[in-house]
């Protein structure tokens, strides 16, 4: 597998990798990495939520804004912030798509004999900032707290192990996942000679594509294995270092009520 499926396979590993073991953002001195993981998840959680609660354009550009402040407060890239957080809002925007043309309004431009309406082009432009704004906020979570803090807070703030156990194996189990990945496509390689086209390289994809699952899913057991092996039938405990609760923390948690307060009026008070 030696072609385009190959670099691909590559390349999305590689990028995905880095997505998950980046925290060195984590650890700079910036507003949300001075905070108590458990007043983050909760504040910034809250602004997430109060983004999904609104229903205007003006008051989802204010929560963008919001959002860069706070990236730039707490030292994070906003080139990098953007990349994590396009692909899910783009995404959203495919499949809201139609609604350009089923919502009924006043037609802007027609399109194959189907009609844009500016009620639809307005829903699918809403619909994709909401998401994109709350995706980047929930990755401020990710590039400013570590992991193993966001699990720590999660127990502290009584959230059920299961899902707490959930989190933490889904996280570990991804970066074997993509290992596996990998290794699959440079064994493939290694015994590959010359250059294929695409037809050969899905044709390789195919072939491998029940290895892999299989030994993902034997992957998977041993993993079971080697935690219930190592006292895995315990609830995980919370091993994060817990910090006193300071202003900056009573503010970020006020601005999150705030938040809150004003989408709830805005959608149903107005």
């Amino acid at each position: 597998m030696t072609g385009v499926v190959a670099r691909s396979v590559e390349s999305i590993a590689s990028a995905l990798r880095q997505f998950f073991t980046a925290e060195h953002v984590a650890a700079r001195d910036g507003f949300l990495q001075r905070r108590d993981p458990r007043v983050t998840l909760l504040a910034v959680g809250g602004l997430a939520l109060a983004v999904m609660m609104t229903r205007t354009l003006a008051v989802t550009l204010l929560f963008g804004l919001v959002t860069v402040v706070l990236a730039r407060l707490s030292a994070v890239p906003l080139r990098r912030l953007l990349a994590r957080s396009a692909v899910v809002p783009l995404a959203s925007a495919v499949i809201v798509l139609p609604q350009a043309v089923l919502l009924p309004g006043e037609t802007l431009v027609s399109v194959f004999g189907f009609g844009v309406t500016d009620a639809g082009i307005a829903y699918v432009v809403l619909f994709t900032a909401r998401v994109g704004v709350g995706v980047a906020l929930l990755s401020l979570i990710v590039l400013t707290t570590p992991f193993s803090a966001v699990l720590a807070a999660m127990r502290r703030l009584r959230v059920p192990v299961a899902l707490v156990w959930v989190f933490a194996v889904t996280y570990r189990y991804l970066f074997l996942f993509f290992n596996e990945m990998r290794r699959l496509v440079l064994a493939r390689n290694s015994r590959t000679t010359g250059a294929d086209g695409v037809r050969e390289g899905w044709r390789d994809a195919r072939r491998l594509s029940g290895t892999f699952l299989l030994r993902t899913l034997n992957r998977g057991e041993r993993v079971g294995r080697g935690m219930r092996a190592r006292g895995g039938a315990r609830p995980p405990s919370p091993y994060g270092q817990q910090r006193a609760v300071d202003a900056g923390d009573y503010a970020l948690a006020a601005v999150a009520v705030a938040a809150l307060v004003i989408s709830g009026v805005v959608r149903w008070g107005l």
